[in-house]
């Protein structure tokens, strides 16, 4: 075992790629590489470069690599508060193979990926592609601090039918335009680019479920005023809404929802990404 530890407790992304057989160093190296160039993608703020990636421990056999965000500070490293980082970044990798590879129970509540992020997912499944027994690991693990001992606090598998179909998928998406799919209006699930209208926001935190004070509609779903959730990530959906000068309530926000629905009926809407905010027509 090649090791190399900054720091023994904390937060980590553990990545276990199986192919059975010995990988191309080009191969290991561009499937990590495109790993960075989605957490960069995702997780910077404002314009400021995102925490980097560090690999703080290899294993050999299968490549086993524990990943952690860390900070350039000082001209040194520091590891970062990464336990949210790496639970949100271990989910959208999660999300985002998942949709491609046919866990057709799954697909419903998850919202597409877009071309960028199904590209990098793509190369980070490469070394694995078409190998027999083939098998992908993503776990988010935590070390703690006074004696070191790590323990898995989420954990996603993937198989090798699983990654072939997936990796296929995927490069039908990216060659070809998005299709336009029609959901059925009496379901819940994914809307991507509707409009909602905010006509009610309270000063606290967006939450994911309970009773809430943020109310909004969307006339692609529905004409009627329903409770707003956000999904919980790294970043916070809610405060992008309401960050900037304007009133939220005087904007129109473009976002992907997911619609809870009860017989048929909207009940209330999930955000799951905001795109663009616009201000309402007089």
């Amino acid at each position: 075992m090649v090791s190399y530890d900054v720091e023994e407790h904390g937060d980590r992304l553990v990545i276990t790629l199986d192919p059975g057989e010995p990988v191309g160093l080009g191969d290991l190296a561009d499937s990590f590489a495109s790993l960075a160039r989605m957490y960069e993608r995702h997780y910077r703020s404002n314009d400021e470069a995102a925490p980097k990636l560090f690999v703080t421990r290899l294993e050999t056999g299968s490549v086993i690599a524990e990943i952690a965000p860390y900070g350039i500070m000082m001209g040194g490293i520091a590891l970062m508060d990464g336990g949210m980082i790496v639970t949100d970044f271990a989910n959208r990798v999660w999300r985002g193979i998942s949709y491609f590879s046919g866990k057709r129970d799954e697909v419903q509540k998850l919202e597409p990926p877009t071309k960028e992020d199904a590209a990098d997912l793509k190369e980070f499944m490469k070394p694995l592609t078409g190998k027999t027994g083939a098998r992908l690991g993503v776990k988010h693990a935590r070390y703690d601090k006074i004696d070191g001992d790590k323990r898995t606090v989420v954990e996603y598998n993937f198989d090798e039918a699983e990654i072939n179909k997936a990796s296929i998928n995927m490069e039908q998406a990216i060659a070809l335009p998005a299709p336009k799919v029609v959901p059925d209006p009496t379901e819940s699930g994914i809307r991507s680019e509707v409009m909602l209208f905010l006509e009610q926001a309270n000063r606290g935190p967006g939450k994911e479920k309970g009773r809430t004070g943020d109310r909004g509609r969307i006339p692609e779903v529905s004409d009627k005023i329903l409770p707003v959730y956000f999904r919980q990530s790294i970043q916070d959906l809610k405060e992008k809404m309401m960050q900037g000068e304007e009133n939220p309530l005087n904007l129109v926000f473009v976002v992907d929802v997911h619609v809870q629905r009860i017989d048929g009926d909207p009940k209330g809407y999930t955000v799951v990404e905001i795109h663009e905010s616009n201000l309402r027509d007089e």
